[in-house]
């Protein structure tokens, strides 16, 4: 059996303690330094970093006064219908006629001027004393203009008059417009209750869209941000946005809240 030269020296002096010996080779040590500079960045980033925050929330674009179901007084069987959605209307004008149980002809009128969101009574129909016979978006507002309504589930924590927010409308695609841009003018105090939520959006139906689980949204008022250059008047990301933009139509909002420290998020506050 044959041993190599330096296996056997090794056995004749088993303990080298005056050799240094090497625990890393410098590789090692600048992975290390590596490592721990990245744990360091991102633990100060964490408390001392900012990122974005933003509060969604769901509306439509519509009129100061909002929407406002026109019931009637009357009973008896519709006979004619004056009017079709779309339609603007000034207080006072003809909507339709109602012959009564006595044969005499009565008419109804429009209250407040505004534009026919939709028709609830046709010809021939049968109408009481509390009929919807309309659905009318006010526009006798002495400041009307278009804005949007956003209804903020929960606390609506941080969200306050002069926040900026980008508006998605559903009638401009995000990715050929942009999006609308816009400032919150007013938050609700308490969350609105469902015959609130019904009144302002004239249709229960849309407003149980907006009553999640049994609790009443904030109302975030938004003004859309003026823009002379564009064919709408108002301010979009994109160059121009679209050629008009009609209310009553459906938006998601996004509220800008500045900045929260990394942590926050992690910890989930």
């Amino acid at each position: 059996m044959q041993f190599r030269f330096k296996a056997l020296q090794r056995m004749r002096e088993p303990d080298e303690l005056d050799s240094v010996t090497s625990l890393a080779r410098p590789r090692g040590w600048i992975a290390v330094l590596v490592v721990t500079a990245l744990i360091a960045g991102a633990g100060v980033w964490a408390f001392a970093g900012r990122l974005p925050y933003t509060v969604r929330a769901e509306g439509l674009l519509t009129r100061p006064l909002g929407v406002a179901p026109l019931h009637s007084t009357l009973t008896g069987l519709v006979r004619d219908v004056q009017v079709a959605p779309a339609d603007d209307v000034r207080a006072g004008q003809l909507l339709g006629e109602v012959v009564t149980a006595r044969g005499k002809v009565e008419e109804i009128r429009a209250p407040f001027a505004g534009r026919v969101v939709s028709v609830a009574i046709g010809h021939g129909q049968a109408v009481s004393h509390g009929t919807t016979v309309a659905t009318v978006e006010r526009t006798d507002a002495p400041d009307d203009r278009l804005l949007a309504m956003l209804f903020v589930p929960g606390s609506a924590a941080g969200v306050e008059p002069g926040r900026p927010v980008d508006l998605s409308v559903a009638s401009a695609p995000v990715s050929r417009y942009g999006v609308l841009h816009g400032t919150v003018t007013s938050v609700s105090p308490y969350p609105l209750t469902k015959a609130a939520l019904t009144s302002l959006l004239g249709d229960p139906v849309i407003a149980d869209r907006y009553f999640l689980n049994g609790l009443g949204p904030r109302l975030v008022v938004v003004d859309l941000v003026r823009n002379s250059r564009t064919p709408t008047g108002y301010d979009w990301s994109a160059q121009g946005g679209p050629q008009s933009l009609q209310s009553q139509v459906h938006v998601t909002g996004s509220i800008k809240l500045g900045g929260r420290t990394p942590i926050t998020f992690v910890l989930g506050q």
